[in-house]
């Protein structure tokens, strides 16, 4: 049975945090691309967007064009998107659909903290 995600939204300075849980289908796309906690309200100030998916125990193929638009959407806008949480059968499959050319992915969120950290001028 699928588990509904949800989505929590914390900001940080220049940036965005945006924590999944449940599974990640293409009955998310509104919610996170579009909806008020989701990264189509980003805002002009949003340089980093950090991916916690560590409650995700779900993605299918939906799930994954979401992620694809999320991310180059970020691009465009000068967005440099990250994740964490990623079990490895996924970072496999972000690997192979090119995911990972518009995510960097990281073992945990201090990682990423610390390469945002790096990337600040």
């Amino acid at each position: 049975m699928e588990q509904p995600l949800t989505i929590e939204k914390r900001s940080f300075q220049n940036g965005m945090v945006l924590k999944l849980a449940g599974d990640l289908t293409k009955a998310a796309e509104a919610d996170l691309l579009e909806g008020p906690g989701g990264a189509g309200s980003l805002g002009e100030d949003v340089r980093f967007l950090a991916l916690d998916l560590s409650r995700v125990p779900y993605i299918n193929s939906g799930g994954m064009a979401v992620l694809i638009r999320l991310a180059r959407n970020g691009k465009k806008a000068g967005v440099h998107t990250f994740a964490w949480g990623v079990t490895p059968h996924y970072e496999k499959l972000f690997r192979m659909v090119g995911l990972t050319e518009f995510v960097m992915l990281y073992p945990d969120e201090f990682a990423v903290f610390e390469r945002i950290e790096s990337l600040e001028p």
